[in-house]
């Protein structure tokens, strides 16, 4: 897993995966994590002050994100994967699923 060199990836061993950790301003060695950036972008600028944004808000957003296809992950979503690799219960799977149909 690529990631950079911010606070949110201290705490990396906790998953147990391989990580390599970019240099600073080399947004080529993560694209994805630059296509991420541009997803969460689509809904909250980049600048915005985060704590703005309702608690709800903010779970839609990574809710519709995990339920977008990714070529990446040869066109499954972050949640089949995650869920194929059981990493997330089935039935917390279709509990996320059913808020996003619902819009939220």
């Amino acid at each position: 897993m690529a990631l950079d060199n911010g606070i949110e990836n201290r705490e990396h061993e906790k998953f147990g995966i391989k990580t390599f950790f970019c240099n600073p301003y080399s947004s080529w060695q993560k694209p994805g994590v630059e296509n991420a950036n541009k997803m969460i972008r689509k809904y909250i600028p980049k600048g915005s002050d985060i704590s703005c944004y309702s608690h709800q808000y903010v779970t839609m957003v990574v809710q519709r994100i995990n339920n977008k296809p990714r070529k990446s992950l040869g066109y499954k979503t972050p949640l089949e994967v995650m869920l194929e690799n059981n990493l997330l219960t089935k039935k917390r799977a279709e509990k996320l699923c059913q808020k996003v149909a619902l819009g939220g």
